[in-house]
């Protein structure tokens, strides 16, 4: 019997042992620091605040901001799997989930964002037929949702309107402010930027309202989305709530102090004038939304996408592997 208890309290003791050997080495991981990248524009500005104050994850979980200028250096960071992190626009995220790189969906920090706009006001949108839309992106999300804007209000693109394509989005505003294009799809905070230097400048068409009534959205369509990589999320969970909760704080943040989030944008040296922010914060739809209460919101937009240009989304529509549960 004495036997028996020895040997019963040693496997107690051994089992102690290893869980608390187990305990320290999960708490005692080696210091990491994940990378994140975000592109200028309304994205950086969801994360202004973090990047600002250099929020760190944690004693070991460090993190280093990168502010992507270009879509092409961002669309680089993701593929070459070097960003642990990232802002991207969403139909990206589709991209990168398809081709097997192992990062998921996780939540939204900014919705439709862009606009029709008009030299005259057009009240009625069926006087658009036969007219010039100036737009940049071709076969791109900013191209597909123009589009889809269009059918919906049963006009034909490039049959019963022309659409024109710039280069570049720093194209865009010196096109319309100085009369070459008179009708023009543009991003806010372009738009802001536009109506200060051209104050009679008509918005046609809201985006991100129209997706809203025609498919019984609560938030629009992701226009980008944070993304982590699977080997992160399984990794460091606590570190990625805190990270969620201070992504959740800094849109917050934002919405709510304009001054200050301009003063931070222009520390940074964002593309953004700090002198229109707050107008532009009115129409920028930043809002944090959780994947886990927007999986209608993406589901609805990949169908739209791959309708209308499958390979702007990888080919195939995500399955439900792509959100992070």
């Amino acid at each position: 019997m004495k036997k028996r208890m020895t040997i019963l309290v040693l496997l107690v003791l051994s089992m102690a042992i290893i869980g608390t050997a187990c305990s320290k080495s999960k708490q005692n991981k080696e210091p990491v620091t994940l990378k994140i990248s975000v592109p200028d524009g309304i994205p950086a500005l969801t994360m202004t605040k973090m990047i600002k104050e250099n929020i760190q994850l944690s004693h070991n979980v460090g993190m280093e901001y990168n502010v992507e200028k270009t879509t092409d250096a961002l669309a680089a960071k993701v593929l070459s799997q070097e960003a642990d992190i990232a802002i991207v626009p969403s139909n990206l995220a589709a991209q990168l989930y398809n081709k097997e790189l192992g990062y998921h969906i996780v939540a939204t920090g900014s919705w439709g964002s862009f606009y029709l706009i008009s030299e005259e006001n057009i009240a009625d949108i069926s006087a658009l037929k036969g007219q010039e839309i100036t737009t940049i992106g071709k076969d791109l999300t900013p191209d597909m949702m123009l589009r889809r804007m269009l059918t919906l209000k049963e006009i034909t693109p490039d049959e019963e309107v022309t659409i024109n394509y710039l280069n570049g989005a720093t194209e865009l505003a010196p096109n319309f402010i100085g009369g070459k294009a008179t009708i023009a799809s543009v991003p806010e905070p372009m738009l802001s930027m536009i109506m200060s230097k051209k104050p009679d400048t008509h918005i046609i068409l809201d985006f991100n309202e129209e997706w809203k009534n025609a498919y019984g959205s609560e938030n629009g369509y992701p226009q980008s989305s944070l993304i982590i990589k699977k080997e992160i999320l399984d990794t460091y969970k606590v570190e990625v709530d805190l990270l969620l909760k201070e992504y959740e704080a800094s849109i917050k943040w934002g919405n709510e102090n304009p001054k200050e989030l301009g003063d931070y944008a222009q520390e940074l040296e964002l593309a953004v004038n700090k002198d229109v922010l707050a107008e532009a914060l009115t129409r920028a739809n930043m809002k944090y939304v959780p994947i886990k209460e927007s999986l209608d919101d993406y589901n609805d937009f990949f169908k739209v996408l791959f309708e209308m240009q499958p390979q702007t989304i990888g080919g195939q529509i995500p399955d439900e592997g792509i959100y992070f549960k």
